[in-house]
């Protein structure tokens, strides 16, 4: 696929995509969210260290000619160089944070910069934190450019994704009366980063659980959706199992609980 131009861009990038960590849990009969994001993370590895001199010549191949053009030709260079600085992210290497900070410190359009500030998200490195720095600092003032901002650091893979979580729901632009912005932070970690949401500890269930009983009085509609969240809890192991019942058990106790979240909560428990 990486050396097949007869395709376009955008299918190759979406053909060497590995399936996401919810989508391979699908396919589970008891979900393990470390397993699976070890599993595909080893997989990613293995890939990216067979073909690592391909995806180099690739991603250097598929490097900016002039100026952003939103034309279709371009719109696949940019989604399959993506794709492929994700693999090159998966070696670990310098060279691939190296690659992926001179992208977004380069990049002239939204595409670029997001796509290398997801791979900078999952990694330990000073450049991390000055890239998302200069997106903050440069995107303030629009709130939905800030969403995503707010979006890829939940959705780190990091050790520490559920401390920085934590951190950017205090943040100054953070503000539970925006739904949006809650979608963008509370959303993205509860649904979208499942091997740090699910940490056998119970902390990413206690905060969502927290997020929810906060915004219930609020926005019940919103606080009805995330705390969906949970309701596949009977297919995890007994200890996370137990968590997130506590969790659902803690959310039913609130007393004038509003009717939507009852209900989510209810079913959920019955199940």
């Amino acid at each position: 696929v990486l050396g097949d131009e007869t395709l376009d861009g955008s299918l190759r990038a979406l053909a060497i995509t590995l399936p996401a960590e919810k989508v391979i849990a699908q396919e589970v009969p008891v979900i393990d969210p470390d397993a699976i994001h070890d599993v595909r993370n080893r997989l990613g590895q293995w890939l990216a260290r067979a073909h690592a001199e391909k995806l180099w010549s690739l991603y250097a191949a598929l490097a900016p000619n002039g100026p952003y053009r939103h034309e279709r030709e371009q719109i696949d260079r940019r989604r399959l160089r993506h794709s492929v600085l994700r693999f090159l992210a998966w070696t670990p290497s310098e060279k691939a944070i190296a690659a992926a900070f001179a992208q977004y410190m380069s990049a002239d359009n939204m595409s670029d910069a997001q796509g290398a500030l997801f791979v900078l998200a999952d990694h330990d490195d000073p450049r991390r934190e000055e890239a998302f720095s200069h997106f903050h600092a440069r995107w303030r003032s629009d709130p939905l450019v800030l969403d995503k901002w707010f979006t890829i650091q939940a959705t780190s893979t990091r050790s520490d994704a559920l401390e920085r979580v934590r951190a950017l729901a205090r943040h100054e632009d953070f503000n539970l009366g925006n739904p949006n912005r809650v979608r963008a932070l509370v959303g993205a970690f509860s649904a979208g980063n499942a091997v740090r949401f699910h940490e056998s500890g119970g902390g990413g269930y206690a905060f969502l659980a927290d997020a929810v009983l906060e915004l219930d009085g609020r926005n019940p509609q919103l606080a009805s959706r995330l705390v969906s969240a949970f309701n596949d809890w009977r297919r995890y192991d007994d200890v996370r199992q137990r968590a997130m019942q506590g969790a659902l058990e803690r959310i039913a106790a609130r007393p004038a609980l509003s009717k939507d979240v009852y209900e989510i909560v209810s079913r959920a428990l019955s199940r």
